[in-house]
């Protein structure tokens, strides 16, 4: 069995009691420390509909680690390493509550019951996994890992990007013309509209043009998604990313800007967007109503875990925007109940 010094607070933490707990400063004594650091979560100020989903978060958390399948086993000789079930879920935790490291160490203490772990790391090894490359891999292996298990099915994907700075002013708050000065991570995403999950998704940096990356977002798709129609802004309306959107089966209904003429030498897949735009409006409107779930979606995630990213190292920036995205479709799937019928 493990240990358990917060076993009364655990209980209540789970269960989603409105109370407040404590995290005494015993758990983030370090050497160096002077300062005495107490970590709370007060579930007195959660409504009920927020309690039970803190609550379906955790048991999607504990259900889709344990059936991960590619762990790394431990070392037998030598210093005992952390086990990379437990970093992810520590990462994890550190999303769902949005706290720090040395937060997310004091919380893994607490629930150390609940996710059945027996050597809590300190936070220094959550640090430095979230900037090494065996983490990128492994995160992007898990992202792929939740979507695989769901059956095969027609989607409606709408493309788009939004960025992730540890900067105090946020993307939107960001003037269009200062974007691509600044350190963003920015995000390319495929949004399935309907059930409002990230499908597929590329990191690049803060310069790069939305429309350069879209072939790359769609060749991720999983193989048990079939794109019927593809969604995308101005931004994506151009005779390549059109192609691209073909190639994969989908009809694409891009927004076209208001100065298209239709008329582009050898872009026929162009020509017939702005035609159809352009002769039957109302048609064309109903058919792109739901390109700004894409939108949607990068708010869910900014309001749910965060706005910005705390980590200063380049790849280790990348990595937590890759914990928000697999946070947020392992959130999606507890809440609307579809990892149950899994």
């Amino acid at each position: 069995m493990w240990s358990n010094p917060f076993a009364s607070c655990s209980k209540k933490v789970t269960g989603l009691v409105a109370t407040v707990v404590e995290i005494t400063s015993e758990i983030f004594k370090f050497d160096g420390q002077s300062r005495l650091d107490t970590f709370s979560i007060d579930l007195g100020r959660c409504s009920g509909v927020e309690a039970h989903r803190l609550q379906l978060a955790m048991e999607g958390i504990r259900k889709n680690v344990d059936s991960f399948p590619f762990w790394q086993r431990r070392k037998r000789v030598g210093r005992p390493s952390s086990h990379e079930r437990t970093i992810m879920i520590g990462f994890l935790v550190q999303q769902l509550f949005r706290t720090t490291f040395r937060d997310a160490e004091g919380l893994l203490n607490m629930l150390s019951w609940y996710f059945r772990i027996d050597h809590v790391p300190d936070h220094s090894v959550l640090c430095r996994a979230m900037s090494s490359q065996r983490w990128t891999s492994l995160l992007e292996r898990f992202f792929s890992f939740l979507l695989e298990r769901l059956p095969k099915r027609n989607v409606i994907v709408a493309t788009d990007a939004t960025g992730y700075s540890g900067r105090k002013r946020g993307w939107r708050e960001t003037p269009y013309a200062h974007r691509p000065n600044e350190d963003w991570v920015k995000t390319h995403a495929a949004i399935e509209v309907d059930r409002f999950l990230v499908l597929s998704y590329e990191l690049t940096a803060s310069n790069v043009h939305d429309s350069q990356v879209f072939s790359d977002v769609w060749e991720r798709l999983p193989e048990n998604i079939v794109p019927v129609r593809s969604l995308a802004d101005s931004a994506y309306h151009g005779e390549a990313c059109l192609a691209a959107a073909r190639l994969h089966g989908a009809t694409p209904l891009h927004k076209i800007k208001k100065n298209a003429k239709g008329l582009m030498e050898h872009r026929v897949h162009y020509n017939k967007l702005v035609f159809f735009a352009k002769q039957f409006p109302q048609r064309f409107a109903a058919l792109t109503a739901k390109r700004n779930h894409a939108e949607t979606v990068f708010s869910m995630i900014g309001n749910l875990f965060g706005h910005r990213i705390r980590c200063r190292n380049n790849d280790a920036r990348k990595n937590e925007v890759r914990c928000k995205l697999i946070m947020f479709n392992m959130h999606q799937l507890a809440v609307t109940g579809i990892a149950r019928s899994l």
